[in-house]
């Protein structure tokens, strides 16, 4: 395999996390991008142990942050029909 086609399968790869950031990405998803573009890195310069560890505490921090905000809208909307049965206008 050169070098090449390692260096446009790392592109590849590149492309499919930026294209999947605009739509939801769960956890899945993430751990298989994850996955090949630790298969597709240039073995003559690996990605550093840090940067991995980055991605993967960026990617939890994001998953707390959207659960949370999944929790806030159940919140709101149990509120809003309790505030409704009471017939108070919020």
């Amino acid at each position: 395999m050169s070098i090449s086609s390692i260096s446009s399968s790392t592109s590849t790869t590149s492309t499919s996390s930026t294209s999947s950031s605009s739509s939801s990405l769960d956890t899945d998803k993430f751990l298989s991008l994850l996955v090949e573009q630790l298969k597709n890195q240039d073995p003559l310069n690996p990605t550093d142990t840090s940067e991995i560890m980055s991605q993967m505490v960026s990617f939890a921090s994001y998953q707390q942050t959207a659960e949370s905000n999944d929790s806030l809208s159940t919140i709101s909307t149990n509120l809003n029909s309790i505030a409704s049965a009471l017939d108070i206008s919020v």
